[in-house]
């Protein structure tokens, strides 16, 4: 061990010499020294004893910092096969629960970029034109098959730290990783790979969306809506980030996508509900649309209904509401509305036909008014029915309904119920 320190202090030494002050002959030797300190590592790490191996990574560290063997493509190899054997060792721990799992993601990352940092230097042909493929043929069936455990390092930083950062840097890694040089070809025909690309592009997506970072999550959010599982969330996600980046053409165009391949999804509804809500006419022309694409949703009727009735359009209004309590017994808002027209109705032939209530004439206007809220009447004791919580919709309603068609009974409990709630 004397010795190594005494070639690592060697080799530190020189590093730190200028360049220009060095002959040829003393560089030379300079890099041989140097070199030492990776030929010393390799020789550690093939001894079984553990702190010959911890030894060799010191060596390592150090190697790597040193400008004489940073283009040396056998430092950042054996730089790579002994992070990958560190890896290798905490990995091995992990099924009995005892692994250092932060430092075991981080022998990961560091592994394959050494690994990539030699081939990369193996790539430039020497003086003669060739290359080497050392580093591809011994460690690339490797790294493929541990590729994967980015994703799962992304994991667990996303559930077990909580830091989306780091999250989405091993999640990014995993697909830049597969389209490097070193092992894009064989990735490309890796099936574990293809069949499951477009679902973990949902996780660098999700990791950047809640980093608000939307050009990233717009980058994997566009891959993962292929994927079966998370291809509506990931939908989402591409909206989101199109919205967030001013994008408003790509941004209402998925929205329409994410409609109609999601009907039943409110998501895409509401936010072009909101989008044309100052545009009464495009909203109409974008819900007549939507009706055709599904002509049994509810809420397409409910909304022509609200249009039909914010232009005092009541009769128009009623019927569609009646389509969409057709369509959904349950609607809440459908029956409040079409109970709202009504009794508009009511009051506007009120207003338009003031006669003296005691001349027959009076009574004949009088009758007909007591018709309309006897028309309202069913739909709001039907929605005191369906949703007796929703007294903020039916209760006055029917208080003033009661009292107009002399309903005692009815008035009298209605009264009773109100003044309980602080309603009246």
């Amino acid at each position: 061990m004397k010795k190594l320190i005494f070639v690592l202090v060697a080799a530190m030494g020189l590093s730190m010499t200028s360049y220009a002050q060095m002959s040829d002959k003393e560089m030379k030797k300079a890099i041989k020294e140097a070199q030492k300190l990776v030929k010393e590592a390799r020789t550690d790490m093939e001894r079984d004893d553990v702190t010959n191996k911890s030894g060799a990574k010191k060596l390592i560290d150090e190697a790597i910092k040193n400008d004489f063997i940073k283009d040396w493509d056998q430092t950042w190899y054996e730089a790579a096969e002994i992070y990958n054997y560190y890896f290798r060792e905490e990995n091995s721990k992990s099924y009995t629960g005892r692994a250092d799992t932060v430092a075991m993601y981080n022998y990961l990352d560091k592994w394959f970029e050494y690994a990539l940092r030699a081939d990369s230097l193996q790539q430039i042909p020497n003086s003669k034109g060739k290359v080497s493929n050392e580093v591809r043929e011994k460690m690339k069936d490797r790294m493929i098959s541990n590729i994967s455990n980015f994703i799962n390092g992304g994991i667990f930083y996303f559930n077990n730290r909580t830091d989306y950062a780091q999250a989405y840097k091993m999640f990014d890694k995993y697909f830049t990783l597969a389209q490097c040089n070193m092992l894009k070809a064989d990735m490309d025909e890796d099936e574990t790979y293809n069949q499951y690309k477009n679902n973990f592009a949902y996780f660098p997506a999700l990791a950047a969306y809640n980093l608000e970072q939307w050009d990233n999550s717009l980058k994997y959010a566009l891959i993962a809506m292929n994927d079966e599982e998370y291809g509506e969330a990931a939908t989402e996600f591409v909206c989101e980030s199109y919205g967030n980046l001013g994008d408003t053409v790509n941004w209402l165009k998925t929205l329409k996508d994410g409609l109609i391949k999601y009907p039943t999804v409110e998501y895409y509804y509401g936010k072009l509900l909101n989008y044309y809500t100052n545009d009464m006419a495009e909203l109409e022309s974008f819900i007549n649309e939507m009706v055709q694409i599904d002509p049994e949703k509810a809420y397409n009727y409910y909304v022509l209904g609200y249009i039909a009735q914010q232009n005092k359009e009541y009769e128009k209004a009623i019927a569609q509401y009646n389509k969409a309590i057709e369509k959904d017994e349950k609607m809440v808002d459908a029956y409040n509305n079409l109970g709202l027209c009504i009794l508009q109705q009511a009051a506007d032939f009120d207003n338009e036909n003031k006669v003296d209530p005691r001349t027959a004439a009076g009574k004949k206007i009088q009758a007909q008014i007591d018709e309309y809220y006897k028309q309202a009447l069913p739909y709001y004791t039907k929605l005191r029915e369906i949703a007796p919580d929703a007294k903020d919709k039916w209760g006055i309603a029917l208080y003033n309904i009661y009292y107009k068609l002399k309903m005692t009974n009815e008035f009298n409990e209605i009264e009773k119920y109100l003044e309980s709630q602080n309603m009246i």
